[in-house]
């Protein structure tokens, strides 16, 4: 059986090239010639070459045209010492390439697969039209080859793969959310090559009609996160601009307090300072005036950890202490921070928020450790005390600090009046327990008050409190009660405390949840999820911008950092610490991981799938071997260590950990 159908394959793999070599339409060659979405090659001879097809131009003084029918483009692009990607989704619209191209079919579910057409030399030109794409080939040969609908890969075609129990399911979400979502929203050299402000312009939504804009403060965050997790060459390009763009949208504040935006728009006008009223239009307050700024110093510190680039660094720490500096304006001598809202943009939070407070210590932190690593102490010592007056407040009582002691819990914000606001929130429970800040009986009060309201909390990931139905028209802003249930930016922090938990099956649930819901839309996730419950009883279970970044960059990021554990630190190569809940493999062949683990029950294998030596960090802490203790075997060394470890593998070269019972 295996030799009848590898001869029927061979059969119709010589057909096909035999079509392709002619020149012809695929509609009218023989039977079984066809491929989908790919129509027509013109001006070349095509031959099979392992799995790839190796497409040669017939007259040099003509380039190769490609045909493709039903389908969405994604050129690659190095220019500038740089990677670009190149989206094509409108009609009329055209990329240059010079790496690759990705054709698509426009379905994520679609039967038919997608082409990658990689250059080695020369270039190419792709334009959507009514029918598909018109690829122009000016190049001497180009390699072409099949892949998933949504390939399980980065641009480059470096795949992942997921073999353990729900892997498959999460893998296929990875993908339909990366080239559905992720990357589509990198307009900087289409869309918005003629903006004033192009370089690391991203979109928040794909459905442009709605929300053209750019926004530093909070999307730019979580965009990221996922592109940090996703980790490609690429991806890391684009993370760095985004930064850079934050620091010149400092830089251009018009009254030079380096304020981030909350957003810019195509026309290149910034919004520095946003006020909402409430529904009953008796308060007030701004929208996210200092929140990209304290956002920026972790995008910072997560990028340079990811590249290990000191001296970008180097040039850019005069902005963050800028960024610094006017978070520190808006600080009072009690250390708090005076932030208005954080985080949610439809509740009105006119004075302390309590979220806001951790990130801001958590940042100082980050910052004191960047200006450690580039050798200036006395700014290190003066951001580090910053930072611990800081959380040294956040975790004092009422009425100077944030901790309820009467209810055991945080609360929300506290407004100008003196007011505190409290409907159980959880990121202002959960970030002082994630960041270390919480006394051992604050953190074991916290995990009380989450497993006691998960049922809320875990409706769809994550609900921004327990007590969403006893917010008043006072609190709740004039657009409306959209930030008053599930939201992906509150997810990630959420995971991040399942995490420091070792809660993995509820990490796990999450991921699954957000992974089947996302295939029922073709892997496209709404603005501000699951509203149907208390507020907009209307049968819709989202509200907002459509097609909207948020779900798919956290999903990225939770699947990548938190379950399957792998993130890149400051002092190696890569951290494994898997979360996984069953036995398996997982494979990221992505040049920043390039490793292959497994976990089974004989204990963990770790390989190292680089073509050079690579320092791993390795925590075996979440997996249940019930063992404190590894006898560790490699060709370089052996020896009994504990659940945590560091050792440096050759290129090639695995490892494996076998507990010590």
């Amino acid at each position: 059986m295996k030799i009848l159908i590898a001869m029927l394959l061979f059969l119709r793999v010589s057909t096909y090239v035999t079509a392709l070599g002619s020149g012809s339409n695929l509609d009218g060659a023989q039977p079984g010639s066809t491929d989908g979405i790919l129509q027509s090659i013109e001006n070349a001879n095509v031959t099979r070459t392992g799995e790839d097809l190796l497409v040669t131009r017939k007259d040099a003084r003509t380039p190769i045209e490609m045909v493709f029918t039903r389908c969405q483009g994604l050129g690659v692009r190095y220019e500038e010492n740089q990677w670009w990607v190149l989206p094509i989704n409108a009609t009329g619209a055209q990329v240059d390439a010079n790496r690759a191209l990705w054709i698509l079919p426009l379905a994520a579910t679609s039967k038919d697969h997608s082409w990658h057409l990689e250059l080695d030399g020369g270039d190419l030109s792709a334009k959507k039209t009514e029918s598909g794409l018109t690829v122009t080939l000016r190049a001497k040969s180009v390699t072409l080859s099949r892949a998933a609908a949504r390939p399980h890969s980065d641009p480059f075609g470096h795949r992942f793969s997921l073999e353990f129990a729900d892997g498959a399911e999460l893998e296929e979400a990875l993908a339909g959310f990366y080239w559905g979502t992720i990357l589509p929203s990198v307009v900087e050299k289409t869309m918005a090559a003629s903006f004033p402000y192009h370089s690391g312009y991203v979109l928040s939504t794909l459905n442009v009609n709605s929300y053209a804009g750019s926004y530093p403060a909070v999307d730019h965050e979580f965009q990221i996160k996922g592109r940090l997790a996703m980790g490609s060459e690429a991806d890391l390009d684009v993370v760095r601009r985004m930064i850079e763009l934050q620091f010149k949208l400092m830089n251009d504040d018009p009254e030079n307090l380096y304020r981030m935006p909350t957003s810019v728009q195509p026309d290149g006008r910034r919004e520095y300072h946003v006020r909402r009223n409430s529904q009953d239009n008796r308060q007030n307050a701004a929208m996210f005036p200092l929140t990209g700024n304290i956002e920026v110093m972790e995008e910072a510190w997560r990028y340079y950890e990811a590249r290990k680039d000191a001296g970008w660094l180097r040039s850019n720490i005069g902005n963050l202490e800028h960024a610094a500096g006017w978070i520190l304006s808006n600080t009072d001598q009690y250390g708090r921070v005076w932030s208005d809202v954080y985080y949610e943009d439809q509740v009105i939070k006119d004075g302390r928020v309590t979220q806001a407070q951790a990130f801001a210590a958590r940042a100082f932190v980050l910052l004191a450790d960047m200006e450690d690593l580039l050798g200036r102490r006395d700014e290190a010592a003066r951001f580090d005390r910053a930072a611990k007056k800081m959380a040294d407040v956040l975790v004092a009582p009422l009425p100077i600090g944030y901790w309820d002691a009467k209810n055991g819990r945080f609360i929300d914000w506290v407004d100008r009046d003196g007011k505190a606001h409290d409907h159980i929130h959880l990121l202002a429970n959960e970030l002082p327990v994630v960041f270390g800040y919480t006394t051992a009986e604050q953190a074991a009060q916290v995990r009380r008050l989450i497993d006691m309201n998960a049922e809320e909390f875990e409706r769809f990931p994550s609900f921004v409190a327990a007590k969403i139905a006893d917010y008043d028209t006072t609190e709740i802003g004039s657009g409306g009660p959209y930030d008053l249930c599930a939201a992906g930016r509150y997810w990630y922090w959420d995971a991040a405390f399942r995490e420091s938990q070792q809660q993995s099956e509820v990490m796990l649930d999450q991921l699954k949840k957000v992974a089947a819901e996302g295939a029922k839309n073709g892997y496209f996730m709404s603005e501000r999820y699951d509203m149907d419950h208390v507020y907009y009883i209307d049968g819709k279970d989202a509200h907002g911008a459509e097609k909207y970044y948020e779900y798919p960059n956290i999903f990225a990021a939770v699947l990548i950092q938190k379950l399957l554990g792998l993130t890149v630190p400051s002092d190696a190569d890569v951290s494994v610490a898997p979360h996984l809940t069953s036995y398996g493999s997982v494979e990221l062949g992505i040049p920043e991981y390039a490793l292959r683990y497994s976990y089974g029950q004989d204990g963990f294998v770790l390989k190292n799938l680089s073509d050079r030596p690579r320092r791993y960090k390795v925590d075996l802490s979440a997996p249940g071997f019930a063992a404190t203790h590894y006898r560790l075997r490699s060709k370089s060394q052996s020896g009994i260590v504990g659940a945590r470890c560091t050792l440096t593998l050759s290129a090639q070269e695995e490892a494996r950990w076998t507990p010590v019972r």
